[in-house]
């Protein structure tokens, strides 16, 4: 599971309604999905792995990720993230920042299909609130909100995950599960069907910043990606989770998804206060 990310220009969009009609579809043309991504190329090698090689992901468990949404965009576009209450959905603001629908399909394994998908839902989202700082030409406040109408989170196969708080460490040093349904390598061009899962070392951002430089601040988490681990093209607004707990949102990484640089992810307790004054979570 990796992903690749396009740089774009500026722009902002807060508490803006989406469109309904054309969102809860069955019939979307797969082929013509494409990831909504961004990619920062690095400034040096790839920094040395603090822990043993682990390469690639391997499909999850069906139903074990209940939280990971797959976003349809503009009946074009694909993002992964997150249900955080039963109205609310957490991914990234280069994901949604133009949207003007995207439909929200929970309890999925895979998201492409219904047949033999008994948990999962499609939900057109409502609403979508981007952070007003978020900057394309800085990759800085990479996180945004959608609001639904309601989320069956006592459904099987759908629940909600909690968020670090506003005074959670660094994360540095623990290991880290990223979901999503992101290429699953360099020589791949679609994204996957089925649901992946990587188990990742949290690096600190100093180690992160040798490979992308001062664009790393403090509002964002790392992860090594030493043996072509980590996210990729698809994956973008996808959790990354320590211990049942959410820390990151899948934000930017290297064009070359195996090329053993980090992931970069918007730091969930560093936007605690402006998600919970967003969406009273």
């Amino acid at each position: 599971m990796k992903f690749a990310l396009l740089a774009l220009c500026f722009t902002y969009v807060a508490a803006v309604p989406i469109k309904q009609s054309e969102t809860v579809e069955l019939g979307h043309d797969w082929a013509s999905i494409k990831p909504i991504n961004i990619f920062v190329e690095p400034i040096g090698p790839a920094p040395e792995s603090p822990i043993g090689r682990i390469v690639g992901g391997t499909v999850a468990t069906r139903n074990g990720f209940p939280y990971q949404v797959a976003l349809i965009i503009n009946n074009s576009g694909f993002c992964g993230g997150s249900i955080i209450s039963n109205q609310w959905v957490l991914t990234a603001a280069h994901c949604i920042d133009s949207a003007t629908s995207v439909q929200v399909i929970a309890g999925a394994h895979n998201p492409s299909t219904t047949v033999n998908e008994p948990t999962q839902v499609r939900i057109a989202a409502e609403a979508r609130t981007v952070h007003k700082e978020w900057n394309r030409q800085t990759l800085s406040n990479d996180v945004a909100l959608l609001r639904a109408s309601e989320i069956p989170i006592t459904n099987d196969g759908i629940s909600a995950i909690q968020l670090a708080a506003s005074d959670s460490g660094t994360f540095a040093g623990s290991t880290a599960t990223l979901t999503g349904w992101g290429r699953t390598s360099d020589a791949s061009n679609s994204i996957a069907q089925e649901l992946q899962v990587v188990e990742l070392p949290v690096i600190t951002n100093a180690v992160c910043q040798s490979s992308f430089g001062n664009i790393v601040q403090e509002q964002h988490v790392c992860t090594s990606g030493a043996g072509g681990r980590g996210g990729c093209n698809g994956d973008s607004g996808g959790p990354l989770v320590v211990n049942g707990i959410e820390i990151g949102i899948v934000s930017f990484g290297s064009s070359l998804c195996e090329g053993g640089h980090p992931t970069a992810f918007a730091r969930v307790s560093h936007f605690r206060n402006w998600i919970n004054t967003n969406s009273g979570i």
